[in-house]
């Protein structure tokens, strides 16, 4: 796909030195789809440029969708003209954040006001790592120019520096446990073969005497970190090991070493959980490796095609363990669930490497420093992507509740959940059934499913308890509606239309063929029902007599209603019909989608229509336009549901199970 993606990229990009006359809407939709193109090769830069040229009068849902993913950042700070942020840590108490820049400055910001309450001057080159003390009241600073320095960080004074001890650059300072000592690691020249050697030297805190040294290999050693309450010190190296030594004896207790690989697989990141048992490494070979403190050993290993595309030079554990970050030269941040290791959040904004990571005390913010010289703070908490998977087959439908904040997943496998769109988490748990669509009340207290079994259900969210199971259908239904003005349960399955009461007997009414889809007109005064046959016919919903039949191109997949009753559109192939509710008359037919689909939705204005197909993509469709203003890739599933939240957000499923939240 990324050739595909790549070539498009080439012939818009040429379109675009070439443009029709004028600020067009065709330009503008050149731009749109070059920004998409280049986004999903991860060149943001490039994607941002062509979203910025686009006129302001085009703007539209597309626009601003685009222009929220390729910056999804909640704050961002530019570091000083011409200067880079290279490092960045967070006090132990979350009130104050440090940041070491290439001017040789630390800089210090209030948090989360972000106001800066010292710049403190004492190296001489580039600052390129910080850490503070367990107390909070010491940071230990590293740079290019050779030195150590330990700062009081309530005075901004420097309380010590060593430069003797080091003859290159410090890649990496940490504090023992206890705040007694200090690790640094760095790297010589040597008169003699090995021409270079990296070593980790101990520091006394409080002086910053050289109290051990320990040569590891012929490469620049790159991270630190202590381990067994400080018994023992783990290094990383560009030599594509990882060492754990002994304090003290300085002997050997595990390696892990990857250097007889064929590919180069140095490690330029580390971090220890915070309950002292896992370590983070990022290396050369775009992959996160897991270890065993204690042992060293692999405990897990992301592999390239599930995280990072390029080297990896930072890596952070939350301050509860729960979480951990990585980024690197691919400009993007991955946040991962430890429990299990799958990748929640994908978080894309710097247009450079991102060179350091550090998570606020209260894990509900991420902070990140970049090769573009900007800081950027991440919303953990609203993050503007969100990923998850909730069953293996389905949902088939995704009734979201009227606030946007969940959703109903009819799905065959065993479960009937309603979720929470933002975390994924299960909110009402209905019990062991499945599903094979839904329909909520208005007011989101109810909800009607069906299912192969020919049983329509009746929930009431509110109590988590089923009403009543409605049985007297001969084959599974695949459509349902709930109609709000007599609180009854509409389905369509066999032949026939059922209105079902759970005090009451239901109606039956004789349909003319074997239907499929069910809607409601938001008047509830008709309703709408799909045919086998490729036609809709519409009914009164107060005699229950067809009005009319509306014949189709193809068959119909799913079909949604405008919010204002005038629209009717039916995903019919590859195609999307859209439909005059008055007159019956075929307003026009969207063209665009390279394989069938289900998803459909429209915006909560009837602007727009949003539709997701088993050709990966979704689209956006400006109706009043009769165009399609974006296609977005990226995807490894059919996209199956695809539908808004509400004006600034959009809910995608596959048929796997896979759902995909977006809010701007």
């Amino acid at each position: 796909m990324k050739n595909s993606l790549l070539l498009l990229a080439l012939l818009l990009t040429s379109s675009f030195s070439n443009p029709p006359s004028g600020k067009s809407y065709e330009l503008y939709l050149t731009q749109i789809a070059a920004a998409e193109a280049y986004l999903q090769l991860n060149l943001i830069s490039a994607a941002k440029s062509y979203l910025d040229a686009c006129p302001e009068k085009f703007r539209g849902v597309e626009w601003h969708f685009l222009n929220a993913f390729l910056d999804q950042s909640d704050m961002t700070l530019p570091a000083p003209e011409g200067q880079v942020y290279n490092c960045i840590q967070v006090s132990p108490d979350g009130r104050k954040v440090a940041v070491g820049a290439s001017d040789s400055t630390v800089t210090i910001f209030s948090f989360p006001d972000w106001k800066m309450s010292g710049k403190w001057r004492g190296h001489k080159a580039s600052v390129s790592t910080l850490d503070f003390s367990e107390d909070g009241k010491k940071l230990v600073s590293g740079g290019r120019d050779h030195t150590v320095i330990v700062w009081d960080v309530e005075t901004g004074q420097k309380l010590w520096e060593n430069s003797q001890s080091f003859s290159q650059g410090i890649y990496q300072v940490r504090f023992g446990p206890g705040d007694r000592q200090i690790g640094v690691v760095s790297w010589e020249r040597r008169s003699a073969e090995p021409w270079v050697m990296g070593f980790a030297k101990v520091l006394d805190a409080a002086s910053g005497e050289e109290i051990q040294k320990i040569e590891t290999e012929a490469h620049p050693a790159a991270g630190v970190v202590f381990t067994d309450g400080g018994k023992s010190l783990v290094v990383s190296c560009w030599g594509e090991v990882v060492t754990s030594y002994e304090l003290g004896s300085g002997s050997v207790q595990w390696k892990y070493d990857l250097s007889s690989y064929e590919e180069y697989n140095a490690f330029h990141s580390i971090d220890l959980s915070p309950d002292g048992r896992t370590i983070l490494l990022g290396a050369a070979d775009f992959r996160v490796h897991v270890l065993e403190s204690a042992s060293g050993k692999l405990l897990r290993r992301i592999e390239p095609w599930e995280g990072h595309t390029k080297l990896i030079k930072a890596v952070a554990w939350s301050r509860d363990g729960k979480w951990f970050a990585t980024a690197g030269d691919d400009q993007t941040i991955l946040v991962w669930d430890a429990s299990d290791y799958s990748k929640k959040y994908s978080l894309i904004g710097h247009t450079q490497t991102v060179a350091g990571l550090a998570w606020s005390d209260d894990g509900k913010a991420l902070c990140s420093v970049s090769a573009d010289g900007t800081l950027k703070v991440w919303d953990m908490e609203h993050p503007f992507g969100v990923a998850y998977e909730i069953c293996d087959f389905g949902p088939w439908q995704v009734p979201v509740t009227p606030d946007g904040r969940f959703f109903a997943a009819p799905c065959s496998d065993k479960k009937m959940i309603v979720y929470d769109i933002r975390s994924g988490l299960p909110h009402i748990d209905l019990g062991p059934v499945s599903g094979l669509c839904g329909d909520l009340s208005a007011d989101g207290k109810y909800l009607a499913t069906s299912s192969f079994d020919g049983i329509v259900r009746l929930w009431d969210l509110e109590n988590r308890k089923e009403i009543k199971a409605f049985e007297g259908h001969s084959a599974r239904v695949d459509g349902v509606a709930y109609l709000n003005l007599t609180n009854q349960v509409l389905s369509v399955g066999d032949t026939t239309l059922r209105i079902w009461s759970p005090d009451a007997q239901p109606r039956v009414v004789p349909l003319p063929a074997k239907p499929f889809r069910i809607v409601l007109h938001p008047d509830e005064t008709k309703v709408y029902i799909s045919f086998s046959d490729k036609t809709v016919r519409s009914f009164s919903t107060e005699n229950w007599q067809e009005i009319a039949t509306w014949s189709l191109n193809a068959d119909l997949q799913e079909m949604k209603i405008s919010p204002d009753g005038n629209t009717l559109a039916a995903f019919c192939g590859k195609n999307i019909e859209l439909w005059n509710t008055h007159s019956g008359k075929r307003k026009q037919i969207l063209s665009s989608h390279e394989k069938s689909g289900y998803g459909i939705g429209f915006s909560p204005d009837g602007r727009y229509l949003i539709s997701g197909s088993y050709d990966q993509t979704f689209k956006l469709w400006d109706l009043s336009k009769g165009r399609c203003t974006l296609t977005f890739h990226g995807f490894g599933d059919t996209v199956y549901s695809a539908q808004f939240i509400n004006e600034r957000g959009i809910l995608i499923g596959s048929a796997q199970g896979r759902m995909r939240g977006f809010g701007w």
